[in-house]
């Protein structure tokens, strides 16, 4: 299975202005990425990082710049922090803070570490501690002295002069904590009766950090799906006080995470599962319970980039339509369902996301559920929206309230890695080409220029505009 994707473009310098040189300094120059780890277009929006960035020579004339970009769970997607506390993107590790507001107010004068305060700080600040500002969100700032009327920074301030409210940073340890996941695929099992089996997504994570005292540990969590699973912490330690780690351990057939995993903070412990608890009490009002304990988000990995590549493929649409009606197992479906679904498969309808349904028995057009459809109906169908071959009256020829409705078969499903077609589809907005003018002021020859090309894309385009000649799009590759 391919592990990282492979980008890369080549411009030809014969008859140009450029030499071989001067080409590969132009091409390598232009920031594709913010940061490596942390770009939000690579790491959040797409669940990628950067495993190498390389400018050469590709022939006598050509130079190529390659961008291998890692989509396994071992590096990717990285891990973000859910509040972030500077204005450019924060790396690992996040040391876990928060704010806690000053009395009074500063005036703050660029380029001067002297802050006037109308208030003695001498009671609420020491030096060494951090502060920020609210005319200049997001920089921090140390302590050098503190006296009663001013306090001086360790290096001058460089925001906009105010009058303004301040904040300083204090240490905030976690020592219940707990992580989670959008979907119900990442799992590593629940002990229900009957049992959920481990999902194909990510099932369990591992969390390095340190604690107060400064020392390392290491913990593996087996998360189950949107419930939070509570971290049992390393026994030497005595809370999380910063995140050095965070990503996904060990997966299912999916060989990646399905959905965003969270990992949190509890205002209490989890209570325990009850031993004769239903896949439909853990997936409803246990899981629902276990959500209300969270305190406060503290970092996510978002889904990942095989997640993104696959739409939906991890829970395929069923075909057809389905007719669902309160209080009833037997759904009626216009299309055949015995090709798709088999006893023991779990179903969402569209009309009631978040609860799934077993499947006990299947007919051509008729799906029985284990327990009866909970949802809403709107009444009768019209003759327009009769189910295919079904009937829309009961035996004593009533009419049957039903409402029309899409499904998608949840788990087990076949959620196997995407294909490679599929993984290079979703990037191929950054390499493909289409016709435009050509590049403003070509610095070729007049009788040399070629059909007139841009390339589209956020990358591509960056590199075009850039150079200002023809940047050729080698094929997206998988290695």
């Amino acid at each position: 299975m391919a592990n990282s994707i492979v980008l890369a473009w080549t411009v030809d310098v014969a008859g140009t202005p450029y030499g071989p040189a001067q080409a590969a300094a132009a091409l390598g120059g232009v920031p594709l990425y913010d940061n490596p780890l942390t770009d939000p277009v690579l790491g959040q929006l797409f669940g990628l990082t950067v495993e190498s960035d390389v400018t050469g020579p590709s022939g006598p004339s050509t130079v190529t710049r390659t961008l291998t970009l890692k989509m396994t769970p071992e590096e990717s997607p990285p891990p973000f922090p859910c509040h972030p506390r500077t204005s450019t993107p924060p790396q690992l590790p996040y040391p876990l803070r928060r704010a806690v507001p000053l009395t009074g107010s500063f005036h703050v004068a660029d380029g001067s570490a002297i802050v006037a305060t109308t208030m003695p700080m001498t009671a609420e600040l020491v030096p060494g501690e951090m502060v920020q500002f609210l005319s200049q969100i997001g920089v921090f700032y140390g302590v050098l002295l503190v006296s009663p009327t001013t306090i001086t920074l360790t290096a001058p301030y460089t925001g906009r002069p105010s009058n303004t409210k301040a904040f300083k940073e204090v240490p905030a340890p976690v020592t219940l904590a707990a992580i989670y996941s959008t979907s119900p695929l990442d799992t590593d099992a629940v002990a229900t009766s009957p049992a959920i089996p481990p999902g194909p997504g990510a099932q369990t994570i591992e969390l390095d950090y340190r604690d107060s005292t400064g020392a390392l540990f290491s913990v593996d969590v087996p998360i189950t799906g949107r419930r939070p699973a509570e971290i049992t912490l390393d026994p030497g330690s005595v809370d999380i006080a910063e995140i050095v780690e965070f990503g996904v351990d060990g997966t299912g057939s999916f060989d990646n995470s399905v959905g965003q995993i969270t990992l949190c903070s509890l205002k209490s412990p989890l209570p325990l599962i009850p031993p004769d608890a239903t896949p439909k009490d853990f997936r409803g009002k246990l899981t629902d319970a276990a959500q209300l304990l969270i305190d406060e988000h503290l970092a996510y990995l978002p889904p990942s980039y095989f997640a993104l590549a696959s739409q939906g493929a991890s829970t395929p649409a069923l075909e057809g339509d389905f007719f669902v009606t309160t209080g009833a197992k037997d759904v009626q479906a216009s299309d055949d369902q015995t090709a798709a679904l088999i006893p023991g498969d779990i179903i969402e309808f569209a009309v009631q996301r978040g609860t799934l349904y077993t499947v006990a028995a299947v007919t051509p057009k008729l799906v029985t559920l284990t327990t009866p459809y909970t949802g809403f109906d709107r009444g009768p169908t019209p003759n327009s929206l009769m189910p295919v071959g079904g009937q829309a009256t009961d035996v004593k020829g009533a009419s049957v309230k039903n409402e029309r409705t899409a499904a998608s078969k949840v788990s087990p499903t076949t959620a196997a890695p995407p294909s490679n077609d599929a993984l290079a589809a979703t990037l191929a907005q950054f390499v493909q080409t289409a016709t435009a003018a050509p590049p403003p002021n070509p610095p070729f020859p007049p009788a040399t220029i070629p059909t007139p090309t841009f390339l589209s894309g956020l990358f591509t385009q960056a590199l075009q505009l850039a150079l200002a000649v023809p940047v050729l799009p080698e094929p997206i590759s998988l290695i």
